[in-house]
């Protein structure tokens, strides 16, 4: 035991020893300190009679769970204001089980873990919107109003829910803004990001990505993940579509005056027009240029978002938003 309380003597984290019939024979110093205890008064109480209240019934839970099936078992323990996250191990020696070790560390207060429960949440929110976007494809949702209708319903809620994410995720860091489209972001940082990440997903394909951008730019209002979550969506949405020159540029410039002034994205492609495509567009298949969770999170941002031919350019899609106020 003396080597084994040596080593434990310098842990910052409270660490108890009990033995086989469930009474103390160690306390490091950290939980003399924490608890307000000695070893010499700790030694020989049982277990939780070293705790009060709820403390107690968590470790007698504790130790008869790691003693009935032989293995480490995690708790929560709160003791006045603090509030720990408990260990409770098996000591074995030759095969035999000769007492349990405790661990006590801090446990995160409540914002940390909720931040990181939100966190969680955002990939589902992402893999449902791919899901619903591929149902509408499957289904011939475009032509049919039935699908159609409960697609949008799906998508409708879809954004809500993403909605109401990002606003936790702004309540917990503290962000004061009560909505994604009253936060700034920074144009170039957005569509450069989007860019070496969609390159590096269409590294085998044909299609390559291009940015035409300023080297800076003024801060436009909005959610910069939204934003980015949108432009790398429509650029995938693109990507999957036959290309006549096999390159998408997606570029971000200042247009307007005064206090109409924005943010321009531009999602710019040559889709190939042959006859197949053309009679698809004529029954409504593939008219619809911009994914739904792409104009729904457009919206959200309080952006607009629209889709031209130009002849000498190609199909245009512009992602537009509000310049961010300034200080």
């Amino acid at each position: 035991m003396e080597g084994m309380s040596s080593l434990l003597s310098f842990l910052g984290a409270p660490v108890v020893v009990g033995d086989p019939e469930g009474r103390c024979v160690y306390v490091n110093s950290a939980f003399e300190r924490s608890f307000k205890t000695s070893l010499d008064a700790a030694r020989g109480e049982a277990l939780a009679q070293l705790f009060s209240g709820g403390g107690r019934e968590a470790i007698l839970g504790a130790v008869a769970e790691v003693c009935t099936r032989g293995e480490t078992v995690s708790f929560r323990l709160k003791e006045g204001d603090a509030a720990y996250l408990g260990l409770c191990s098996p000591i074995e020696a030759e095969l035999d089980r000769v007492g349990v070790v405790i661990l006590l560390t801090d446990e995160p207060d409540l914002d940390q873990r909720l931040l990181v429960f939100q966190g969680e949440i955002a990939e589902p929110l992402d893999d449902i919107a791919d899901a619903m976007e591929e149902l509408l494809e499957q289904t011939g949702g475009r032509r049919r109003e039935r699908y159609r209708v409960l697609v949008e319903r799906g998508m409708s809620a879809l954004e809500r829910a993403r909605k109401w994410n990002e606003e936790l995720h702004g309540a917990l860091c503290g962000r004061t803004t009560s909505s994604s489209s009253s936060a700034s972001l920074d144009p170039v940082k957005v569509v450069r990001q989007v860019v070496g990440r969609v390159s590096a997903e269409l590294e085998e394909s044909e299609v390559g990505v291009q940015l035409l951008a300023p080297a800076q730019l003024v801060a436009a209002r909005g959610d910069a993940s939204m934003l980015e979550s949108a432009l790398m969506r429509l650029v995938r949405h693109r990507a999957a579509e036959a290309q006549l020159d096999g390159r998408i540029t997606l570029s971000a410039r200042l247009v307007g005056e005064g206090e109409g002034r924005g943010v321009l994205f531009s999602v710019i492609d040559r889709p190939a027009a042959t006859e197949s495509a053309a009679s698809e567009a004529e029954d409504g298949e593939g008219s619809e240029p911009e994914p739904r969770v792409v104009r729904a999170t457009v919206a959200a941002l309080g952006g607009r978002i629209c889709t031209l031919e130009e002849p000498s350019v190609g199909r245009v899609t512009a992602i537009r938003l509000g310049l961010a106020p300034t200080s």
